[in-house]
């Protein structure tokens, strides 16, 4: 199989390359439909491993090998995909206090000053319906709460919000779960593994909710789960992030 694909301006998690998430939610469709929702019984879970930075409009190849599916900008390995698992991840139950989720679109999200504030997913420097707007931040031991309410710019003709920015949702916040909220060091996407279960309705209102796995170095590893309002549970994911050195 060969095949392109761009990565449009705009979709960025850093200013000048593409977000981990979003990209990752494009390539695992591509693997899908190269392999099957079920290839190496993964059940429809996706592993995706970014290598290196996400170029904007830029024509990448996708091409088949074995039992991946990788992405090249033409010697240069961007991200692969593969089977992948997500059946070990607990999340944490859907927030019962929504008064306490929607708060966090005046209160979360990254803003003037920081690296990410035209984040696809989390800056707050994009408008509604441009960005995705999934606002949040470290609410404590290790956890994170986000708001997330679908847009029609990133829904189906159904009005079902598309997989890719599923994906998206899933990644920023687990950033916040995972690094200490006095570290200021930015963490990247290295790795996610993701699945989607139901994809929610434009204007549906969502919570994303973030915990710690784990740390290995500059290696952190976070869960996310992507609940409605009536705690449906749409997509859950898992992520290792590499925090940049000093």
């Amino acid at each position: 199989m060969d095949d392109t694909l761009i990565i449009k301006a705009g979709f960025n998690g850093p200013r000048l390359s593409g977000n981990g998430g979003y990209v990752a939610g494009l390539l695992a469709e591509r693997y899908t439909r190269t392999f099957g929702g079920g290839a190496g019984g993964s059940g429809g879970a996706v592993e995706i491993t970014l290598r290196a930075p996400i170029p904007i409009e830029t024509p990448m190849n996708l091409v088949r090998e074995d039992v991946a599916l990788t992405m090249r900008d033409g010697d240069t390995l961007i991200c692969e995909a593969r089977a992948g698992k997500v059946d070990h991840l607990d999340p944490p139950k859907p927030p019962s206090d929504w008064n306490e989720v929607m708060h966090q679109d005046a209160v979360g999200g990254c803003g003037d000053g920081s690296d990410f504030q035209w984040c696809l997913v989390c800056g707050r420097s994009r408008g509604v319906g441009d960005g995705l707007r999934v606002f949040g931040s470290h609410s404590g031991s290790g956890t994170s709460l986000s708001c997330y309410v679908p847009h029609a710019n990133h829904a189906d003709g159904d009005g079902r919000i598309r997989p890719e920015f599923l994906w998206g949702t899933l990644d920023c916040p687990g950033a916040w779960a995972a690094q200490d909220p006095d570290d200021i060091r930015p963490a990247l996407t290295g790795r996610m593994t993701a699945k989607v279960f139901d994809r929610p309705r434009v204007g549906e209102r969502c919570a994303v909710v973030g915990w710690r796995i784990g740390a290995e170095g500059r290696k952190l590893y976070s869960g996310t789960a992507l609940y409605t309002e009536s705690g449906r549970l749409c997509a859950i994911g898992h992520c290792t992030w590499i925090v940049l050195k000093e």
